[in-house]
């Protein structure tokens, strides 16, 4: 199935690219693998792309939309194939490729109004939209007016309730700035007569690669979308990256958890998780300067080489969150400094599992249990979660950044603006087959997860993702209950007073709570992200799009029908 150097060697001049088309021919694609043509064009192989524009709507006029679909014309799969070969290609002649691509998704509102009400199999985005989930994603900030939708049901869900609903998003991604605003003005114009009226500073949001140094690093400063999964017989494997099966992304193959029980239009289509991220940049990096010096607590006990300066303690500290240098080095190949060189050489920034030479089961003595990219993509968690399972939670991330850069008043204070212009994050987005296996799993089974990964036969307790943790703090009673015998790591159970007077049991471990001392660094946990909202999409196959809209002669037809 295709030559794994060949593709690489096509595709050379893409250093930090780890989505490498594999290179085939269209005769050898298996029954396993879907055709690009019919996928749209961000799942499988993601849009290159330094800006990238996404548009909300509602419908209005459902016949006129069909008419709009038919005569816009989305990039699919294998266009972006051929955009990467032209962009390497005007890479060894020095020139440039200006290119601007085209997506559209549509929520399970979006759906219902179009026609296609049949339950697509995805047991979450056909009950919920993601505001009825807010308090279970973990999110307790004020969500933004578009996705803060009226009348949430965390219990029955509202996804099927039309009222206040997101019909859909148009995604627009550009090599530049220009060519991505270009693609969104067309696009709203395309469908300005369909769709309700588009307020910019409302209804687009708009990424942008960082520039400079900068670009591909996120607003924290790490260096993004190193860790990919690749597609089996679709995207060339780099050494240590995991591969899943292509019903893991794309439904309807092997791997689709919910295979047997989709409708036919659902086929080729992937499950879109749109999440918008605040990021508190001046707090994080104050943060890591305050544990900076205390490097002597953290820094793995293995170490025995010349003391640390507080900077050189701050970036450890900053690695062993996230997993990751800023270079993009991982933290379980580099336990102390970073590695530049490791960081841009594809062949070793991914070739790890977080395991340890002798130690036959999962350790903490590198990389800490909590670190961001372990949280989310373990890797090996042998022997008490299969691999099958972690890889069936495998999602494939292409967002950008947006808003400006720290100012130096921010930095000087060490605290974020508080006007719209001074707000920067993630336009976080991801591609799955299954929310429930991929995003919400990640999210809620795993980051949110205060005893994931699971490292023993008895529960222990790690803590939430530093990076995307954060749910509601429990409630604390004001009185402590006086147990002399419980010590740290002992499971209790305590029967309190809930509301209406009734007793409630609680069990758990009990850990120290450090009062009068001061606690080891990151205790209590700080977290720096806050979520403004987002929403479940489907994006159709090129197919399906077709099948839903109206060509101009049948609009000629249904008129005269009407005479």
């Amino acid at each position: 199935m295709g030559d794994v150097q060949r593709s690489h060697d096509t595709f050379s001049h893409f250093k930090r690219r780890r989505l490498v088309p594999l290179v085939l021919s269209p005769s050898s694609l298996c029954p396993d693998v879907p055709n690009p043509e019919n996928v749209q064009g961000d799942i499988i192989y993601i849009f290159p792309k330094v800006a990238e524009d996404f548009i909300f709507f509602r419908i209005r006029d459902v016949t006129q939309f069909k008419k709009d679909l038919a005569c816009w014309e989305p990039t699919h799969g294998k266009q972006v194939y051929d955009n990467l070969v032209a962009i390497h290609e005007a890479k060894n002649t020095g020139t440039w490729v200006n290119v601007a691509q085209k997506q559209i998704a549509f929520s399970r509102a979006g759906l219902n109004v179009l026609g296609l009400t049949d339950k697509t199999g995805d047991d979450r985005f056909d009950v919920y939209c993601m505001r009825d989930n807010k308090e279970y994603l973990g999110d307790g900030m004020q969500w933004d007016s578009i996705f803060d939708k009226p009348n949430s049901d965390s219990v029955n869900g509202t996804a099927n309730v039309d009222a206040g609903a997101l019909h859909g998003v148009i995604t627009i991604a550009g090599s530049d700035q220009y060519a991505c605003k270009a693609g969104t003005r067309e696009s709203i114009l395309h469908f300005q007569l369909a769709i309700e009226h588009i307020n910019i500073s409302m209804n687009v949001l708009r990424g942008r690669a960082r520039p400079g140094k900068f670009k591909g690093h996120e607003h924290f400063g790490y260096m993004d979308s190193i860790s990919q999964p690749a597609i089996r017989n679709l995207i060339a494997p780099l050494p240590g990256q995991i591969q899943v099966d292509a019903g893991i992304i794309i439904a309807g193959y092997k791997g689709d958890p919910a295979l047997h029980k989709r409708p036919a239009w659902v086929k080729d289509g992937s499950f879109m998780a749109f999440r918008k991220l605040e990021q508190l940049v001046p707090e994080f990096n104050q943060y890591l300067s305050k544990n900076g010096p205390r490097w002597r607590e953290f820094v793995p006990k293995v170490y025995a080489g010349p003391p640390l300066s507080s900077d050189e303690g701050a970036a450890l500290w900053g690695a062993r969150m996230v997993g990751r240098w800023p270079s993009g080095a991982p933290l379980a190949r580099a336990p102390v400094r970073d590695d530049p060189k490791m960081a841009t050489d594809a062949n070793e920034n991914n070739n790890f599992d977080y395991t340890v030479p002798g130690v036959h089961e999962p350790t903490d003595r590198i990389c800490p249990f909590t670190a961001h990219t372990r949280k989310t993509a373990p890797r090996n968690l042998d022997p008490y979660v299969s691999k099958k399972f972690l890889e069936a939670s495998s999602i494939i991330r292409a967002g950008l950044p947006y808003g400006c850069e720290v100012t130096d008043a921010e930095k000087k204070s060490g605290t974020s603006g508080d006007t719209d212009e001074l707000k920067r994050g993630l336009l976080f987005i991801c591609y799955q087959s299954d929310l429930n296996s991929g995003f919400v799993r990640q999210t809620v089974g795993y980051a949110n997860n205060d005893f994931f990964p699971t490292t023993s036969l008895i529960p222990t307790h790690h803590g939430q993702d530093p990076l995307l943790g954060g749910p509601p703090k429990p409630i604390q009673t004001s009185t402590p209950v006086q147990t002399p015998q419980v010590t740290p790591g002992k499971a209790v159970t305590v029967v309190i007073e809930g509301r209406n007077q009734a007793g409630l049991e609680v069990s758990g471990f009990a850990i120290p709570s450090y009062k009068g001392v001061q606690p080891p660094p990151g205790i209590p946990q700080e977290f720096f992200i806050n979520s403004r909202g987002g929403e479940y999409f489907f994006v159709p196959s090129i197919s399906t799009l077709k099948s839903i809209s109206i060509p101009h002669q049948e609009i000629t037809s249904l008129l005269l029908a009407h005479l």
